[in-house]
C-alpha cells in the first residue's frame, strides 16, 4: 500500500507516483497508469492525479464531487450516482449502506464464532489441566503407598518414580499453560475486534467499508488451533515374587 503522497511509482519504482488507483490502493506514474488501464480486469479503475494525493480521506467521488451511493461488486469499489451510469452501467451494483451493513454483520458473526470457539478451547484446556493434576496426585499416592510397603529397600526407587511423574507434570502443565495463553489471546483479539466494530458505527460508510475490509483480513488470518488430546498419566501395580527393586514396581505411562 502507498505510504505517502507524491512518492515514487509503486510499479516501476522509478517514475513519480502522481496517479492513485482507488481500486488497487497504489501509486502509478503516467506510463504505468496507461499500462494498468489496458489490462482487461483494470480498464474501469478510477484514478486520482496530482502531487498532493490524500489516500486516507475519500468521502466524495473525485470525478464528480458527489457522495458515494452505490457499491460496484464487479469493480469492488464505491461509486457515485453519475459513475454508476457512466462507468459501471452494466455492473452488479448494490446500495453502499446496505453492502457495508451486510459486511459488518457477516464480519461480526465470524468474530463471534471465533470468540466462542476460543473461549471453549480455553475452558477445555482448564478442565484437562484439573483432571490431569488429579491423576498426577492419584499416581503419586499409589507410588508412595507401594514404596512404603517395601519400606527402606525401595525408598530410593519411589523417589525416582515420583520425580519422573513430577517432572513430566511440570512439562505438561507448562505446555498447557502455553496453550491457554494462545487461545486466550485469540479470545481477547475477538473481543477487541467486537469493540472496534462498535466504535466504527459513527464513521462514514465509505470509510467504514474500508476499515471493515482491513479488519476482515486480520480476522481471516487467524486460524484457531485445535485443542490437542488431553495429557494423562497412569500407573499399573505389580507385585512380583523376586527381590530386585526394579522388578517390584509397575510402569509409568505418559500420553
Amino acid at each position: 500500500m502507498a505510504q505517502a503522497a507524491a512518492s515514487t511509482c509503486e510499479i516501476c519504482t522509478g517514475g513519480p507516483g502522481e496517479h492513485y488507483c482507488q481500486q488497487c490502493d497504489q501509486l502509478f506514474c503516467g506510463n504505468c497508469k496507461l499500462s494498468h488501464l489496458r489490462a482487461k480486469s483494470c480498464k474501469n479503475h478510477t484514478f486520482v492525479s496530482g502531487r498532493d494525493i490524500n489516500q486516507e480521506e475519500k468521502l466524495l467521488c473525485t470525478d464528480h464531487k458527489e457522495s458515494f451511493l452505490f457499491y460496484c461488486q464487479d469493480c469492488d469499489t464505491p461509486v457515485c450516482r453519475i459513475c454508476s451510469v457512466e462507468k459501471h452501467s452494466r455492473h452488479l451494483m448494490t446500495d453502499l449502506t446496505k453492502s457495508t451493513k451486510k459486511l459488518r454483520s457477516e464480519l461480526a458473526k465470524v468474530i463471534e464464532l471465533k470468540e466462542t470457539t476460543s473461549r471453549q478451547n480455553v475452558n477445555t484446556i482448564e478442565r484437562y489441566t484439573k483432571a490431569y493434576r488429579e491423576e498426577v496426585k492419584a499416581v503419586i499416592k499409589t507410588i508412595t503407598e507401594e514404596g512404603n510397603y517395601w519400606k527402606k529397600l525401595i525408598d530410593k526407587k519411589v523417589e525416582g518414580f515420583v520425580k519422573l511423574v513430577q517432572d513430566e507434570e511440570q512439562k505438561t502443565l507448562h505446555n498447557m499453560s502455553a496453550l491457554i495463553k494462545v487461545h486466550r489471546k485469540d479470545f481477547e483479539n475477538c473481543q477487541q475486534w467486537q469493540k472496534n466494530i462498535k466504535e466504527m458505527e459513527s464513521i462514514a460508510d465509505v470509510l467504514l467499508l474500508k476499515n471493515l475490509k482491513k479488519l476482515k483480513v486480520d480476522v481471516d488470518n487467524i486460524e484457531l488451533q485445535q485443542v490437542p488430546e488431553r495429557s494423562s498419566v497412569s500407573y499399573r501395580n505389580k507385585k512380583p515374587l523376586g527381590t530386585e527393586i526394579d522388578s517390584l514396581f509397575g510402569e509409568l505411562q505418559f500420553k
